[in-house]
Order: C-alpha cells, then structure tokens, then sequence
C-alpha cells in the first residue's frame, strides 16, 4: 500500500526541520516574525510552558548566543514572556473591575429590595452565565428542589405569608398551602415571668423561666405558636405578672435573644 492509499491516520508525521538561513536576520523581519507567531499563538497553559521549555533547552544545546538566529530566538522567548504578562494583567484588570457572573448576582442581590427586583436580576444574569457557573447554579438548583419543604416551612416559621413564599420561589400559592399543610415543624416553647419590681426589657436575666415544652403545629408561624401558647398558659396568678413566651424551632437552642417568634402580657393596673 502507498502512503496514497493509506488512511490518513496511518501516515507517518512529517516533520522538516526549519532552515536557519532562511530565518530573518535583520531585527525588522525579527520583530515581524515575533509578532506573527505570539499573535497565533493559543492552545493551554501546558502548551505554552511547554514551547517555552522547549526553546529555551534549543537555544541553550546551540549556544546560538552572538548570533543572528540567536538572537530572534531570544528575542522570541521574551516576547512570549511579554505577551503572557500582558494578557495576565489584562486579566486581574478584568476581574477586579467586573469579578465573576456569580459575584454580580451576589452584589444585585444585596441590592434587591423586593422580590421584582429580585426576579429581574435573575433573568439579567441569568441569560449570560458562562458554562461553569451555569452548572454551580443548576446543580444548586436541583438540591434547593429536594430541600424546598423545608426553605418554604422555615419561611412561614419566621413570618412570611404563604402568597410571600409563592411569590418569592416563583411557586402557585396553592402548592405553598399544601407544603405547609404536609410538612407540620415542631415548635420549642419557654415561658418567663418578670420579676416584682423589675422594668426591664433585656433579653438576659432578671426574665424567669417558668415552664416549657415542644408541640407539633403546621402552617403557625413562631409569633402565632407563641400568642397561642400565652393564651392557654395565662392564668389569673400569672395575669398579675410582665409575663413572655418564647418560641424557637427545636433544634435552634433556647438563647431567649435567637426566639424565632415571642409574645407578652402586660399586666392590668
């Protein structure tokens, strides 16, 4: 068979090895050949330290210094070194100026002050994400898709409407209900007494707890929890008292400055 005949991924490289008398010798034709070759150049940065090693272990084996074709291939080795810095420095510039797609949705959304301007800013960036972020903000996607019973209850725990929520994840308010409805939080409570002659409102000492306990509830939010708790704990003894409920979801710690939701009673003249 004749290399004609041969398939193409069956012939053998040629390869022809750069005649030096044919290499520009007059620093015009240098500076022309450098710039032709580092405009073409691409490929990895592997490739590129690759060529560079590579030429700098020819010019070192040919000592090749004092010399014509010495010195364009010094002069080639440092415009790769020029080149690479430059693009570099254009580089940091970039970033420190504009940062990435993901930075810019940070900062807008730390702008937003409603949840139109929230929707808007996700269709903003959403539309020019690069494949890397692309796939951080799918793949964070999907896992929200699991954990979204517990984003929608932990909401309604801390006050927001069901049509909020809806309006917020971009869902009907139907579904909001029904997830609400199905996924029940339990409630962590503590009851506290203000001591007699005390008029204080911190959140530390001298508030007394009293009682405590955990309850199942769906759909109440924290400060609901507690106003209800309130309600069937206040008894004639404890109406003459500055008397607070606390309520945390189980699991968050029993700090009274962390309750989720909290409710007081006065007492009558």
């Amino acid at each position: 068979m004749t290399d004609e005949q041969q398939p193409e991924e069956q012939r053998a490289a040629e390869y022809r090895r750069a005649d030096p008398a044919k290499m520009p010798t007059t620093p015009l034709g240098q500076e022309a050949a450098i710039e032709g070759i580092v405009a073409a150049m691409g490929g990895t940065e592997a490739t590129r330290a690759h060529n560079r090693r590579k030429l700098a272990e020819r010019r070192a084996m040919e000592d090749m210094e004092g010399t014509a074709v010495g010195r364009f291939q010094a002069s080639l080795l440092a415009e790769f070194y020029r080149f690479e810095e430059e693009r570099e420095a254009e580089r940091r510039q970039w970033d420190a100026a504009h940062g990435t797609a993901l930075d810019t949705l940070a900062q807008g959304f730390r702008a937003a002050r409603n949840t139109a301007a929230r929707h808007d800013l996700a269709e903003q960036v959403g539309s020019s994400l690069p494949l890397a972020e692309a796939g951080v903000i799918r793949r964070v996607a999907k896992a929200l898709e699991a954990a979204m019973p517990g984003v929608v209850v932990d909401a309604r725990v801390d006050g927001w409407t069901a049509k909020e929520i809806a309006a917020e994840l971009d869902l009907t308010p139907s579904y909001v209900y029904r997830m609400l409805r199905d996924y029940p939080w339990e409630a962590a409570w503590s009851l506290y007494v203000m001591p007699d002659g005390w008029t204080s409102d911190s959140n530390d000492e001298p508030w007394e707890r009293v009682t405590g306990g955990t309850e199942e509830t769906a759909g109440e939010t924290a400060a609901e929890v507690a106003r209800r708790i309130l309600d069937e704990r206040l008894d004639d003894d404890l109406a003459t008292k500055r008397v607070r409920v606390a309520v945390w979801r189980a699991g968050d710690g029993d700090n009274l400055g962390d309750s989720r939701g909290d409710a007081e009673h006065e007492p009558t003249q």
